[in-house]
């Protein structure tokens, strides 16, 4: 089993770094759907729904929403969030930090192993974390204050650190920092290797194969060293559409929804006793971003306009069907000890939207238009809905908007990879504590999707993550966030309400009594099928 020394000190530790938790929530109908068993049953196959093929499977390169929900579950992290919000150990059982505050020694399992058998030991850590600086990952602007990153042994790693960073260890618990065989991996393209297809990992199930379009299975791994699955194979069904989804899960063809999240549709699983459904306050949000160098968003005036323009109350209440919660601040509220509710975005005033268009030199076609853009989004519910409301609120201001609808790959290569588009409707997780915001806003940030940059904010953001503790970084996190409010690099406008509809003969879900606070949403390691 799993050994978890350090839980209880983690917990505290996260609380203090990160401050509220969302809330989590498994809603049943309410005729009686008692287990017919209490205890876990090993063996089975679960279907889940995808919304697409992940792009591939090096889980540190690009950002690939699609390719995280199945990364979890083949690769491990140092540390991890569970679905409070709580840093827990992973491959790190324990691990210490300097007086001094610039050295972090990771205490790493032992006997553990890769999917190909090889021993997994420190220099996997240190391959890792170096290839990723190296190579510009994802979550390589998080790793900033990494000087160097030292094996004293097999199961002993330290990272030396440049300065104090109080957001080091949520970021070392997040996105795009999965540990990867340095056997595979060394002296190769970390891009094109052909682990990227075939992926070798040491977590709880192994990959079997991917069809392209169709669907993505994983195995067991009896040999994983921490708690091993209950369940036999996890197949991952592609579905794009999401009424297809739905129809699924309803027909008995998928286990988990997986794909969503479908507020239209959440009152009827809710009061159906076929189904379960996990739901949790999350911190992410509904957003549009600005690219920032567009000849039209270039324009501070022009995105000061679309923020009048906007009525998010009726996004809330016809895109998302009342499952979210109207944004206003320049962070997510579950970082509540250094949320700024002072300095907000503005409410909607469509004549004041109208003034600064014309301010900005623009003038009225016949139609009442200034001019037209095109906003690109995904496919599939809720993207599409509120882009369409976020239309005929423009259309009101005089901007005729397209809406582009994209696959997340096509989307990726666009707007991720390449910034080649105007403004953007997104949603995406916006940890781990309030030092996600380096990542994102930061001139050089890996996630900074905007073309924004501030020297100003950089210096806020890099202040605030030398202090000791929240309080002390607060002032420098308000003031960054009110940075962001006057620049509007980006749009919010709803904080987002995670659903997962499943069938009710599912036991161990992520958002359940007994997996909540040991795995993240799209872990599998506790599910089990209680016929």
């Amino acid at each position: 089993m799993k050994r978890v020394s350090l839980l209880g000190l983690l917990t505290v530790i996260s609380l203090f770094l990160f401050g509220h938790n969302g809330s989590i929530n498994v809603v049943e109908a309410s005729e009686d759907n008692d287990s017919s068993t209490d205890e876990p049953i090993d063996g089975g196959t679960i279907v889940v729904g995808i919304g697409a093929d992940p792009m591939g499977y090096n889980p540190n390169a690009v950002g690939d929403d699609f390719g995280y929900y199945i990364y979890q579950n083949i690769f491990n992290r140092l540390m991890k969030l569970n679905n409070n919000q709580e840093i827990i150990p992973d491959l790190a059982k324990d691990y210490e930090l300097s007086e001094d505050g610039l050295t972090l020694t990771f205490y790493l399992e032992e006997d553990v192993k890769w999917h190909d058998g090889e021993e997994f030991s420190s220099e996997d850590v240190k391959f890792t974390f170096d290839t990723i600086m190296e190579e510009n990952g994802q979550a390589s602007s998080s790793l900033s204050s990494v000087n160097e990153i030292t094996t004293p042994d097999e199961n002993t790693v330290s990272f030396n650190l440049n300065r104090k960073d109080s957001a080091l260890l949520g970021n070392l618990s997040w996105y795009g920092i999965f540990i990867m065989p340095k056997h595979i991996y060394e002296g190769t393209d970390w891009i094109t290797n052909p682990a990227n297809r075939d992926p070798i990992g040491t977590g709880p199930f192994k990959f079997v194969e991917h069809n392209s379009g169709v669907n993505i299975t994983l195995e067991k791994n009896e040999d994983y060293w921490g708690d091993v699955p209950y369940l036999d194979r996890v197949i991952y069904s592609v579905m794009p559409d999401s009424n297809t989804a739905i129809q699924a899960l309803n027909n008995g063809e998928l286990d988990i929804l997986g794909v969503g999240p479908p507020f239209s549709e959440m009152e009827g699983f809710k009061s159906n006793p076929q189904f379960k459904v996990g739901e949790l306050i999350w911190p992410s949000r509904f957003q549009i971003a600005f690219n920032m160098e567009d000849d039209d968003f270039s324009d501070q005036r022009v995105r000061d306009a679309v923020a009048y323009g906007v009525d998010k109350d009726a996004i809330v209440e016809i895109a998302l069907n009342n499952n979210g919660i109207v944004a206003n601040t320049g962070m997510v509220p579950a970082y509540e000890a250094v949320l700024n509710e002072e300095d907000v975005f503005p409410n909607r005033d469509v004549e004041k939207a109208k003034e600064l268009l014309e301010e900005a030199g623009y003038t009225a076609d016949s139609n009442g238009m200034y001019f037209s853009t095109t906003i690109d989004v995904f496919s599939g519910e809720p993207y599409e809905n509120i882009a369409t409301v976020f239309r005929e609120n423009l259309r009101e201001v005089g901007i005729e908007v397209s809406i582009n609808v994209m696959e997340s790959a096509a989307w990726s290569d666009k707007v991720w990879d390449n910034k080649n588009y105007s403004i953007s409707l997104l949603a995406g997780y916006q940890g781990p504590g309030p030092g996600g915001l380096n990542g994102r806003f930061s001139s050089d940030g890996s996630m900074n999707i905007y073309n924004y940059s501030n020297p100003e904010l950089d210096d806020l953001l890099v202040e605030a993550a030398q202090q000791a503790d929240m309080e002390a970084s607060a002032p420098y996190y308000q003031e960054a966030q009110k940075l962001l409010v006057e620049d509007k690099p980006m749009l919010p406008l709803s904080e987002w309400v995670m659903v997962d509809p499943y069938q009710s003969y599912i036991e161990g879900h992520p958002t359940s009594e007994e997996a909540i606070g040991k795995t993240g949403f799209y872990e599998y390691t506790y599910i089990w099928i209680n016929d």
